[in-house]
């Protein structure tokens, strides 16, 4: 009966959390490494257990071992897939072992599992990292140098976790690589030149196309070519900052990066939205720079030697070449490691040795490396949101005219109560806008707003318009208001609810104002109105009206009718005149004079009471009366004189001071 295969003494193991030692074996892995992305290994696997459940090792952490020439190496993540590959048929051995294939990634992978729609608000990069690692259980460690801004929102949009992360970490100038110790991979973010070691035992790499070590060939480097490129020599960035709009169009937010030695060819010119002052633009532009120039000296080669990884540097010696003899850091390798497939009798010990080739690329280790910006950003189109207020508020507003809505798509992870208002302030377009005038109309709380994305970026959106619901219906419903066009407002504040209307109607061609309280017309110079037909006018109230002069003309009739009484008062002359009659009927006409009353008549004038009267003419007087007494009984009857009250004085037109205009 044959013994159990086993990886005892062998150059290259594996190892799931879930199953029994050996019992995966490692036939071979191939697979591929690189800066600022997950790596992908493919695992050719034997086993005697012809019943392992594929699914059940799915997510299971697995561990790959490879012997150095300095100790161990480690392969560390999770299984992203695991097949049956068939039997492996041997004509040495008696037993027969069942193949499997299995791919590992690392944890990080699972991140490209997860989309999301939400908004992070006042976090910097690394801190929205720090959060999607977490969530994952991903196991991290920041070593950047620089600091980072706080963004006062940042919006995830139908993407994956990775995905997201990726084009934050593009736009920074963050990557990572991967440590594998201990049975776990960690992922280390950095943002420069410094954060980078050499592999214990590899700091120095020999490079021999030749070179044989007891049959097998010896840790090396065996081939070796370094290409130089054009690059750009000079990035710009440009923004447009509407809180600092004059420092904006003075070319303040300018930023530029330019190559310490400009071999470069041409300038990278770039309108970005992200930034809002210089430093923070420089730090973009740099970034930008240096992913275009990581590419312009560019090493790639193959090697034996266990320690090339990306994320480490190393230094090559012995080149025949003296200035290729320098120190580089890796940032891709696609490795071959194959081992004995335990199918055949034993080998002699160096045969047993597992055959490890790496073909990578490398840069000078001085030269800062950056992921190129590939991750596309989401474009999200046209969208509707809801206006949010504090609770009880009808509407929430800045200096600026903004307002703070919540997507619908929010609804996947709704904020809670107290953090409903932690959000990034919404510019609202008007139909105009100048310095201190244009059309102002601020959305209030629970309108369903139109929101557009300036340059289609999530990060910058812009409320372009409003739309009815089946919860705010438009103020005239149905076909037979078609022909209604208006602006109507709503009334605040807690009094009676009312609104403020300006309405068209095509059909009657009737205008109508309408406002629930105070009515205010400031005319600063001359007022005209022109009635074609008829004009009525109720003042349920009083009216008040004061004039530096009135002219009324009338081309008919005139007729005033007052219910109390009418007082007229003029300050020098009262003049009347009538082309025909003048009639002035009460109980009691008192006309006094205070030097002099002349009554005057071409014809007659006469005086009656009763039977009796006085008649002037021109013929003479004539007086008749029961009695006539001259200088004698009697008295001159006398009236309460005239007094007539003065009118108020009318309150001013509001002439728009009463708010504050900038």
């Amino acid at each position: 009966m044959s013994s159990r295969p086993t990886q005892k003494n062998r150059g290259i193991a594996v190892q799931s959390a879930l199953l029994a030692a050996d019992t995966l074996l490692l036939c071979g892995l191939r697979g591929e490494e690189r800066l600022g992305k997950p790596f992908e290994f493919r695992l050719e696997l034997l086993s005697a257990d012809a019943g392992i459940d594929p699914a059940k090792l799915l997510g299971s952490e697995i561990r790959v071992r490879l012997d150095t020439s300095s100790g161990k190496r480690e392969f560390n993540g999770i299984v992203s897939r695991f097949g049956i590959a068939g039997a492996a048929l041997s004509q040495d051995r008696p037993d027969r072992l069942t193949r499997y294939r299995a791919i590992m990634r690392p944890r990080l992978w699972l991140l490209s599992r997860s989309s999301h729609c939400r908004f992070f608000f006042d976090m910097s990069v690394p801190d929205i990292v720090r959060q999607l690692l977490d969530d994952h259980q991903v196991v991290y460690r920041i070593a950047c140098t620089a600091s980072y801004p706080k963004l006062q929102h940042c919006a995830q949009y139908r993407e994956t976790d990775l995905d997201f992360m990726s084009r934050l970490l593009e736009r920074e100038g963050i990557y990572y690589y991967f440590e594998h110790a201990n049975g776990t991979e960690t992922v280390v973010l950095v943002d420069s030149p410094q954060a980078h070691e050499a592999t214990p035992g590899y700091e120095s790499i020999l490079f021999s196309p030749l070179a044989i070590d007891d049959g097998a060939p010896q840790e090396s480097i065996y081939r070796w070519a370094l290409d130089a490129e054009i690059a750009p020599g000079t990035s710009e960035f440009n923004a447009f900052d509407f809180l600092n709009v004059k420092s904006s169009e003075s070319q303040g937010l300018l930023a530029r990066a330019t190559a310490e030695a400009d071999t470069g060819a041409g300038t990278l010119e770039e309108y970005a939205l992200r930034y809002d002052d210089q430093a923070d633009g420089r730090r973009h532009a740099q970034a930008r720079l240096d992913a275009h120039r990581a590419r312009s000296r560019r090493a790639t080669g193959r090697a034996t030697a266990r320690g090339v990884k990306p994320g480490a540097w190393f230094r090559m010696t012995d080149h025949p070449r003296a200035d290729q003899n320098d120190e580089y850091l890796v940032v891709s390798a696609d490795y071959r490691l194959g081992g004995d497939d335990y199918t055949a009798a034993p080998r002699a010990a160096h045969e047993r040795k597992p055959v490890f080739d790496c073909t990578f690329s490398a840069i000078p280790r001085q030269q800062p490396w950056r992921a190129a910006c590939a991750t596309p950003v989401p474009r999200p189109g046209l969208q509707t949101a809801m206006v949010v207020a504090p609770d009880g508020e009808p509407m929430a507003t800045d200096a600026h005219g903004r307002v703070k809505v919540q997507f619908h798509w929010e609804q996947f992870n709704p904020p809670k109560a107290s953090q409903r208002m932690q959000r990034c302030w919404v510019r609202v377009a008007q139909a105009w806008a100048g310095k201190g005038w244009g059309a102002v109309f601020v959305p209030r709380a629970g309108q369903e707003v139109v929101v557009d994305f300036l340059d289609g970026d999530p990060d910058h959106p812009m409320i372009v318009g409003s739309v009815y619901n089946s919860r705010n219906p438009p103020p005239y419903i149905g076909a037979g208001h078609a022909e209604i066009a208006a602006i109507r407002t709503d009334s605040l504040g807690d009094g009676e609810k009312d609104r403020n209307e300006l309405r068209f109607n095509d059909k009657a061609l009737q205008v109508l104002l309408y406002t629930g309280g105070r009515f205010d017309t400031y005319v600063k110079k001359s007022g005209f109105t022109w009635v074609g037909e008829d004009e009525h006018r109720t003042v349920k109230g009083r009216q008040l009206l004061h004039a530096g002069a009135q002219h009324i003309s009338v081309s008919g009739s005139r007729k005033v009718k007052v219910d109390g009484s009418a007082s007229l008062k003029a300050a020098v002359n009262v003049l009347h005149q009538a082309g025909m009659s003048y009639v002035v009927n009460g109980e009691m006409v008192h006309i006094k004079g205070g030097a002099t009353v002349v009554i005057e008549a071409e014809a007659m004038v006469s005086l009656k009471v009763g039977n009796s009267f006085i008649s002037v003419n021109a013929a003479g007087v004539q007086i008749s009366g029961p009695i006539v007494a001259l200088n004698s009984e009697g008295a001159a009857g006398s009236g309460p004189g005239g007094s007539p009250e003065s009118p108020e004085t009318p309150e001013k037109a509001d002439d728009g001071s009463s708010v504050q205009v900038k």
